[in-house]
């Protein structure tokens, strides 16, 4: 059994190192660019929301 869990622990640590990591740059940049999509996004369903909104309450009352 213990046999078996060091050569799980063994093949996992030769696959992480053939993982092909991010630099720090690409990191910061897609964090950035996924925040920039989140806040207009979220802009667009509000603007959306607002506009529903607007004409239900017109055609109910």
């Amino acid at each position: 059994m213990i046999e078996r869990i060091r050569r799980y622990l063994a093949s996992v640590r030769a696959e992480v190192q053939r993982v092909s990591w991010p630099s720090r740059r690409e990191v910061i940049t897609f964090t950035v660019l996924i925040l920039l999509m989140v806040v207009v996004l979220g802009l667009y369903l509000g603007l959306v929301d607002a506009v529903v909104q607007q004409i239900l309450r017109l055609l109910i009352g």
